[in-house]
């Protein structure tokens, strides 16, 4: 089903009248009624409420994609509305909603929604698409927008089978798996840093000095940024948890990570070690077989209990203290080399503040300096540039280097500009949890570069604080601005250098028409299951290529989407039972994976869905 056919001017309104969620569905579907496409709105209107129970429609960006399939449509349809106020949706982030798409799928078996949701997903990850489309003028301009949908290449889809990627060793695999995992923690932690980050820089900014305001109503917002910089290592390590070992893995990663910082100062790193090992806990915990009795008791008492105690014992008798005591001794080598040379120092501290951005190795040599800024001042005027360095590094890098970075990357580079100039280096640490290997590296030589010009500019920092908000108490000005220029430019090369082109599959893969799987449970030869951290653009991209290939080659195949949706097509015990393989295309952790135990399977990141779709299918034989 082709999108182009289904947006009609006639379902199209640019300015919606409605202020609520529910007014603002009725005014949609009032649009598909009049022009014919629903044979009793009553019924649909009903049907979407149905699919909202499931599930709410409204995802990130202000977009919102309330759908269903129901016997009230008489042809498939997508009405497209924009609302210039903003309604309540309930989307998960929070936000307002005023870009809304709303797909009428006949009932009876097809998976129109799906096949224009992959076609309409190539649209939403385009860049300023959002933008221009609520700046349409008329009917005709948004129109264009939507249905100017890229069509692929004869050489993408190319006839000539493609050469299978390399199979990944076991040891590449179960990497994959902790990336999959790391990122789903990262995902999750990712607002409460910007919430917190940007709440506490405001109040410092407004304030005007270079320290948190200890009374008033920015005393208060200050707490309230305070509360999320301390929270968010705790859903960190409970989310990667979450990830190993599903819900009951979630208590056990988010007490022992807040022991662990909280009370170890083990900071975000010590976080994701606990997540882990909580996770893996549990998930171990979760094989013992359980008498019949208790087996309800399992997830919600035996196991969140168990893991708990566990991973908080590990942390309390095993790590913690020598955590610690490491801490402690680092402290005491930096003040035995107070008089070293000022190179040697300054890279030394330079690489301590950036390398775990506000974490413990952080705070000892932050407080190091913070503590003699009566005495030697000078210390700070180098500390200062380092803290503030990695945020604007990885800022400048997604200025600099788009398609080096994720959507929600780019968004947390923004927010991560504006905590870099107030002295808050936890604005770098999305980047550096989700891609360590290529950022700590880079934000650790920004961070020596600039605190070694600070030291040799003789720069002095008066106020216990970094980032530009301390610009009026600095001695050496100029120094200290070349400082956090020279820093943030390093970090900003280093990682642009390093990293690899995010984007490129996007915008490579543009969806051709769709192609069935087969619908018959139990009558595929090769099954599929596909999964993206934003649960839309490449969910439904390496599905469709898959089916296409599948198509042209003659095989049947059932393909699983796991997106922001929620689970479509699921495959049964039935489908298991009859095919000969399952291709699992995923880069985030896919459910219910032990489904698939004993069949001969094939995991590969959803980039080789998309781009060699018909290599995969070859390997059945």
């Amino acid at each position: 089903m082709d999108i182009t056919n289904l947006i009609e001017p006639e379902t199209i309104c640019l300015d919606l009248k409605a202020t609520t969620k529910d007014d603002a569905l009725k005014e949609l579907v009032e649009l598909l009624d009049m022009a014919g496409k629903l044979a009793d709105k009553e019924q649909f209107l009903a049907d979407l409420w149905k699919r909202e129970e499931i599930g709410n429609t409204g995802f990130e960006d202000g977009v919102a994609i309330p759908h269903a399939k129901s016997d009230a449509v008489t042809a498939p349809a997508v009405a497209v509305g924009i609302s210039r106020t903003g309604i309540d949706y309930g989307a998960e982030d929070g936000e307002l909603s005023d870009v809304f798409f709303m797909l009428a799928s006949p009932d009876g078996g097809d998976h129109h929604h799906i096949e224009v949701l992959a076609q309409l997903s190539t649209k939403l990850i385009e860049e300023e698409f959002i933008s221009q489309l609520k700046a349409a003028q008329s009917v005709e301009q948004a129109r264009e927008l939507l249905t100017n949908i890229q069509q692929p290449s004869h050489e993408f889809w190319s006839d000539e089978p493609l050469p299978l990627p390399e199979p990944l060793s076991p040891w590449k695999l179960r990497l994959a798996h902790i990336k999959e995992h790391l990122l789903f923690g990262t995902s999750h932690m990712i607002p409460f840093i910007v919430a917190g980050g940007v709440l506490l820089s405001l109040s410092v900014m407004i304030s005007g000095h270079g320290a948190v305001p200890e009374s008033g109503v920015l005393a208060d917002i200050a707490q309230m940024g305070i509360a999320g910089l301390t929270l968010f290592t705790a859903v960190l390590g409970g989310y990667i948890a979450y990830s190993i070992a599903d819900k009951p893995g979630l208590a056990p990663g988010m007490i022992g990570s807040w022991v662990a910082v909280n009370h170890y100062n083990t900071g975000f790193l010590g976080a994701i070690v606990v997540g882990f090992f909580a996770g893996f806990v549990v998930r171990m915990l979760k094989k013992i077989q359980l008498p019949d009795s208790m087996t309800s008791l399992g997830s919600i008492f035996i196991y969140p209990l168990v893991g708990t105690f566990a991973t908080c014992g590990l942390v309390m008798w095993l790590i913690g203290s020598p955590i610690s005591a490491a801490m402690a001794g680092l402290n005491d080598w930096l003040t035995g080399m107070a008089g070293a040379s000022k190179v040697m120092l300054g890279t030394v501290l330079g690489a301590m503040t950036a390398f775990d951005m506000g974490g413990p190795v952080n705070k000892v040599a932050t407080l190091f300096a913070q503590t003699q800024v009566n005495t030697q001042p000078w210390l700070m005027g180098g500390v200062g540039i380092a803290i503030c360095t990695p945020p604007l590094g990885l800022a400048l890098a997604t200025f600099l280097s788009p398609k080096k970075f994720k959507r929600d990357e780019r968004e947390a580079g923004k927010a991560a500009g504006i905590m870099g100039m107030i002295g808050i280096s936890e604005g770098a640490i999305p980047f550096a949890a989700a891609d360590p290997a290529r950022v700590l590296p880079a934000i650790v030589a920004g961070g020596i570069v600039g605190n070694v010009i600070g030291f040799m500019f003789h720069v002095i920092n008066h106020a216990p604080w970094g980032g530009w908000i301390v610009l009026p108490v600095v001695d050496g000005k100029i120094g200290y601005i070349v400082g956090t220029l020279a820093g943030a430019i390093t970090t900003a090369l280093i990682v642009i250098l390093l990293k690899k082109n995010v984007l490129d599959e996007e915008e490579e893969a543009a969806l051709a028409r769709a192609y069935h799987a087969t619908d018959g449970e139990g009558e595929a030869e090769i099954l599929a299951v596909t999964s993206c951290p934003s649960g839309v653009a490449h969910t439904f991209l390496a599905a469709k290529s898959l089916e296409k290939a599948a198509y042209t080659m003659g095989i049947k195949i059932k393909v699983e989407t796991q997106g922001a949706n929620g689970i479509n097509n699921h495959i049964t015990e039935k489908d298991i039972k009859n095919a000969k393989m399952v291709i699992l295309a995923h880069d985030v952790a896919i459910k219910e994976p032990e489904r698939f135990k004993g069949m001969k399977t094939l995991e590969v990141p959803t980039r080789d869905a998309i781009l060699n779709a018909r290599a995969l299918l070859y390997s059945r034989r």
